[in-house]
């Protein structure tokens, strides 16, 4: 009996180390983009020479800008337009989003199309972010 009891103990140790192991945290990846607790996408293609790490952070550097600029606290349009073959997102005169052809490439949608959807996320996480505020597209 002590060798059964032996084994049993070995393995819940060993389920209980494994179970330990695949239980962790969840890192965000370094591309992805959110506010207010909404998720707005991941960048997955560099562009004019920026990594997709480094596009991300600069969104994020102009995110952190819209929600600093005073005149904005009380939310404002979630603008997107054209711009050459790219789309861009912009809050008030703030430039947050450039979505390019590379974005769009392996879905079926356009720069503009993912733009608006884009645009839709970063106004609701927007204004989750700054209650009382009200930015819409």
């Amino acid at each position: 009996m002590p060798h059964g009891r032996a084994s049993i103990i070995a393995v819940l140790i060993v389920a209980t180390a494994v179970a330990a192991a695949a239980v962790r945290p969840a890192f965000a990846d370094p591309r992805d983009v959110s506010v207010g607790g909404v998720w707005i996408t991941r960048i997955t293609h560099d562009s004019a020479g920026v990594s997709a790490a480094d596009r991300a952070t600069e969104v994020t550097r102009r995110i952190t800008q819209v929600l600093s600029t005073p005149k904005l606290r009380q939310g404002a349009v979630v603008a997107v337009r054209a711009f050459g073959s790219d789309a861009i997102v912009t809050v008030g005169n703030i430039l947050v989003f450039t979505v390019t052809p590379d974005d769009a490439t392996g879905t079926s949608s356009t720069p503009m199309q993912i733009a608006k959807q884009w645009a839709a996320l970063l106004g609701e996480g927007l204004t989750r972010a700054l209650p009382g505020s009200n930015f819409y597209f």
